[in-house]
């Protein structure tokens, strides 16, 4: 142990709290404090020896030491970003399917984030969170945490324009996923809003949409558990999306 190990164990250290932060799961805030702690320092250390990061001499003054740790901290709050808009994909996905079927006014709390979403937007995020882990999302942002120190060049004002056009186009590839995700019920809706219209065309006097929401809403539900399987495979799609964007920033393409 000496000076540069432990220095560089420090950054690593703030690095690894800065993704865990941002990150799905570990940054849940129902997550008890001690857990995060011991899971970072843990991480942390092995990371340091196994990874073996450049070791230099801590900065003489105050004022490199601050930007060598804000290096560290936009480099983990990127990864842990990255990895979480996943997530927000599928609880996207189920906010769309509940303004569809007109739930989107029973709202419940989220316990992960600690907001109010809409019932569809928490079981979409509750289930994409599990089908995270067993797809082994977790351990692939641990990869390109690793591999950060191998190919991520320092984050400064000439990266930006490249660290912008990535991160708005990770943005994009995630809402397109959550449009495709939740494109089973919005077609099913489509569909039955026409036929109640053509009804209340013919018949008037009924009120078609008070009448037709229970049927619509029973349509919607058959269709979100036909369509189930298939948010495995957005989560999956969303998970290579992501490490594909990681890759660009750390080279800088």
């Amino acid at each position: 142990m000496n000076e540069a190990l432990f220095f560089a164990f420090l950054l690593v250290f703030v690095r690894c709290s800065a993704m865990l932060l941002s990150s799905p799961m570990f940054g849940a805030q129902n997550t008890p404090l001690p857990v995060r702690i011991f899971t970072t320092l843990a991480i942390s250390a092995a990371m340091t020896l196994a990874i073996n990061p450049a070791k230099s001499a801590a900065p003489p003054d105050l004022g490199s030491l601050s930007m060598a740790i804000a290096g560290e901290v936009a480099a983990g709050l990127l990864l842990g970003f990255f990895m979480s808009m996943v997530l927000q994909a599928a609880q996207l996905a189920g906010a769309i399917m509940d303004l569809q079927l007109g739930l989107s006014m029973s709202q419940v709390m989220n316990p992960v984030s600690g907001v109010q979403v809409t019932i569809l937007a928490q079981f979409k995020f509750m289930l994409g969170t599990v089908l995270y882990l067993c797809l082994d999302g977790h351990h692939q942002m641990l990869t390109a945490f690793a591999n950060s120190y191998k190919a991520m060049p320092a984050l400064g004002v000439s990266t930006m324009p490249v660290l912008l056009h990535n991160v708005v186009g990770m943005i994009s590839g995630i809402s397109i996923l959550a449009l495709q995700i939740a494109a089973p019920v919005m077609a099913v809706s489509l569909v039955v809003d026409a036929a109640l219209g053509i009804i209340n065309k013919a018949v008037p006097q009924m009120q078609t949409m008070v009448v037709g929401m229970p049927a619509k809403i029973m349509i919607g539900m058959v269709a979100l558990g036909v369509a189930l399987p298939a948010l495995a495979t957005g989560i999956n799609s969303g998970i290579g999306f992501s490490m594909d964007s990681l890759g660009r920033i750390f080279q800088m393409k």
